[in-house]
């Protein structure tokens, strides 16, 4: 009777330490870290691919499950706002004409090829950072509700990695990740939980070629559909378009 007493007392901590377990992985920003070691080892180049496919494909269902336990909401498509904000004008790098998705691989890291994405440029002749007719920085914001799963903030000058300073933001809803880059300031952290229009950073010129003499300030905006944990890109054009007339510009 005594042993099997001492076995029912171990059992019952054994299960307050598994729920104990549990709790802090719905709730833990822990999973969004794991997200963001991966992220650099994937743009460094430090780890195979398959092994890289691999854990993103176990980490999304985590941060699936972080995000609705720690209070994220449904945000359909059709909630998406334009990701600038405080601007005067703006214009698509090619008129929008410039997402080629061709030769792209998201495992290439900071070496993939080809432009599956979109780039807004602001009006900043003098390459100050700053709107010219405001003389202050552009916001960037998420387009879409998510969680925060990957951020660059140490990029400096004279680095051979692309994308500069970057935010890139996991879309529950929608099973998208979203990457913004060449930020000149990144305003938020992994584990971050987001809804549409919350600000992420500031639009910039870091990044390899953007930040020589002829880079334009402007934010470089990509949408990744995961398909089982592959993120394979998605012209998204038509959706900033929409997005971009429900906005009022500041005054010029």
């Amino acid at each position: 009777m005594k042993v099997n007493f001492l076995l029912l007392i171990l059992l019952f901590q054994l299960s307050i330490y598994c729920s104990y377990i549990y709790s802090q992985e719905k709730y833990s920003p822990d999973i969004c870290e794991k997200w963001n070691a991966l992220d650099e080892k994937i743009k460094t180049g430090k780890i195979d691919n398959d092994d890289a496919e691999e854990l993103l494909i176990s980490y999304e269902p985590l941060v699936l499950k972080y995000y609705k336990n720690n209070g994220g909401k449904v945000y359909k498509r059709s909630d998406w706002v334009f990701p600038l904000k405080n601007f005067t004008t703006i214009y698509y790098r090619e008129g929008g004409n410039d997402f080629r998705d061709e030769r792209y691989d998201y495992f290439q890291g900071s070496n993939s090829k080809g432009h599956p994405a979109h780039d807004i440029m602001i009006l900043d002749e003098n390459k100050d950072l700053l709107d010219d007719s405001t003389l202050k920085p552009v916001d960037v914001v998420s387009m879409s509700g998510g969680v925060v799963v990957a951020v660059d903030t140490t990029w400096k000058v004279g680095s051979v990695l692309r994308g500069g300073m970057y935010v890139k933001i996991f879309d529950v809803t929608n099973m998208g990740l979203f990457y913004y880059s060449h930020l000149s300031v990144v305003s938020v952290k992994p584990g971050d939980i987001l809804t549409p229009g919350d600000k992420i950073g500031e639009v910039g010129r870091t990044g390899r070629k953007t930040i020589l003499k002829e880079g334009k300030t402007h934010l470089h905006i990509q949408f990744l559909i995961s398909d089982e944990g592959y993120p394979m890109p998605a012209d998204f054009i038509n959706d900033l378009r929409s997005a971009e007339m429900k906005v009022v510009n500041v005054p010029k």
